[in-house]
């Protein structure tokens, strides 16, 4: 084990800790004091993670469907980073490593930027069903 990656284990541990009590018991969508979308202040667009604080606060509430409302993206994405949290907290304890080659491939990266752009450009289209996808 390496000392060094117990550190920043402990560290992004806390500070996902730390987060979550504080979406949970101020959830986004009742405080102010959430930072604003530069994007969407300065255009009037839906970025890719627009309402991605307001679908966590669902989630750690047990409101699946209204996260999925707020954000469908974001949603789907949170098996992908368990995943990787997990692969990394593992590596750390264990002589066999697991290996993470699906975030490290150029296909894969490739797919997932044109499913954000894709999602970015149609989330932004003001006519159903396309508009079901901004928050």
């Amino acid at each position: 084990m390496k000392q060094s990656s117990i550190y920043q284990l402990v560290i992004v541990t806390i500070a996902v800790i730390i987060l979550s009590l504080l979406y949970f018991f101020y959830p986004a969508t009742d405080k102010s004091f959430y930072p604003k979308c530069i994007f969407h202040e300065l255009t009037g667009f839906y970025c890719p993670g627009c309402g991605s604080q307001r679908a966590a606060s669902a989630l750690l509430h047990g409101q699946l469907l209204k996260a999925v409302d707020l954000n469908i993206l974001f949603v789907l994405f949170v098996p992908l980073i368990l995943y990787s949290g997990f692969v990394f907290t593992w590596n750390i304890f264990h002589e066999r490593k697991m290996q993470q080659a699906i975030f490290y491939s150029p296909v894969f990266i490739r797919i997932l930027l044109a499913v954000i752009i894709i999602f970015w450009i149609m989330r932004n289209i003001r006519i159903a069903p396309f508009n079901w996808l901004a928050p």
